[in-house]
């Protein structure tokens, strides 16, 4: 039977991939992760594939997911240091505590005194230390607090427990709409200096800031 024939028979959802093409790929994100000496945290929302996921991961086996299923998923498939990279809902903290209760190193992200002081008061209503990054507006694009923003240190004062702030994260989502190594290096550029001032400002409130999270697709590869 042929590939055309093949493909009208499929019903979506169905993925499809270039092994090849897929592999190349991921060597190459790997490859610029390990030259800049970071640690790189592939993305799960594209693929939805553990077999995927297995083949991104560098030895740290660090993810980033967008959904609590995925996250739940890829607990469940070995993987234990995940980021839910997007604004925590109060609604959703319960499956996360349940997550971290069975061991999972789930951090969830915020920007809002809101979010701060309900991580906080689960944390402390279920006895456990929960896990948060700060979401760093650097670009204008969707959520996030401008690195220079007044509500950075209200935010990380709201966070109860010092042990619950691991960093700071941001995403370009701006740099989708780049079409020129030109544009790419600047909004990479404002990605990497926004994060680490805010960063900077937080540890100089004596707030700790032990990572610093950057990186859209595009402006990792520039």
């Amino acid at each position: 039977m042929s590939v055309t024939a093949n493909l009208t028979e499929l019903e979506t959802p169905a993925l499809l991939l270039d092994r090849r093409q897929l592999q190349t790929n991921l060597d190459l994100m790997k490859d610029r992760a390990r030259d800049l000496g970071v640690i790189l945290r592939p993305h799960a929302k594209t693929a939805k594939s553990i077999p995927v996921l297995e083949r991104a991961v560098d030895a740290s086996r660090r993810i980033t997911v967008s959904t609590l299923k995925e996250a739940e998923a890829a607990f469940a498939a070995g993987f234990s240091d995940i980021l839910y990279a997007v604004g925590i809902a109060p609604n959703k903290l319960r499956r996360v505590l349940e997550l971290r209760r069975a061991g999972c190193d789930l951090c969830v992200v915020l920007d809002n005194v809101e979010a701060a002081t309900a991580v906080s008061r689960a944390a402390r209503e279920a006895n456990l230390t929960l896990a948060v990054m700060i979401e760093i507006d650097t670009d204008g694009h969707r959520a996030g607090i401008k690195p220079e923003a007044d509500d950075l240190l209200t935010v990380a004062a709201a966070l109860e427990d010092p042990a619950i702030l691991k960093g700071v994260m941001t995403h370009a989502g701006e740099s989708y709409g780049c079409d020129t190594p030109e544009a790419l290096e600047a909004i990479a550029e404002l990605e990497r200096s926004g994060a680490v001032r805010a960063a900077e400002r937080l540890r100089a409130a004596g707030h700790p800031c032990p990572e610093v999270s950057v990186g859209s697709t595009p402006t990792a590869l520039s």
